[in-house]
């Protein structure tokens, strides 16, 4: 498998004690193979949300054994060119969105989020692929 990206909006899912199951079976198996990237914006959003200091060292724990992925210039080109190019088609994304998706491409991740659109418009201007696991627990 390749690396894994993990963005904010899976996380949530993920620790919510009532989140979705598919996305706590795929990140669980991604993070048995070690496979999971994390980059800075997602750990400051994740930060944000922890409930108690119990939760927040908890979280602080879990992010520390992941992949860390740089924020450089080579990252923020990436997502500067993807700005640039879906500003030509009208579409604007955010720029949080927008840095994931560059260390993602710069580092041959594919983004796993739950049901976050602006990944869709991203891959569509030449990001990297994206996994929305909002589709993978669709009832059957």
């Amino acid at each position: 498998m390749a690396g894994v990206l993990v963005d904010t909006s899976a996380w949530i899912e993920f620790y919510h004690p009532r989140g979705a199951n598919a996305v706590k079976r795929s990140v669980a198996e991604a993070l048995r193979h070690q496979d999971v990237a994390v980059v800075a914006p997602i750990a400051v959003e994740l930060a944000s949300g922890a409930k108690t200091e119990s939760a927040y060292e908890t979280l602080q724990r879990d992010l520390e054994s992941l992949w860390w992925l740089p924020l450089g210039d080579a990252e923020a080109s990436a997502a500067g060119r993807l700005a640039w190019l879906l500003a030509r088609a009208g579409r604007l994304v955010p720029t949080i969105d927008l840095l994931i998706a560059g260390a993602a491409r710069v580092h041959a991740c594919e983004v796993w989020h739950f049901g976050d659109a602006h990944f869709e418009a991203i891959a569509s201007a030449g990001g990297p692929r994206h996994r929305d696991l909002k589709a993978d627990d669709s009832p059957r």
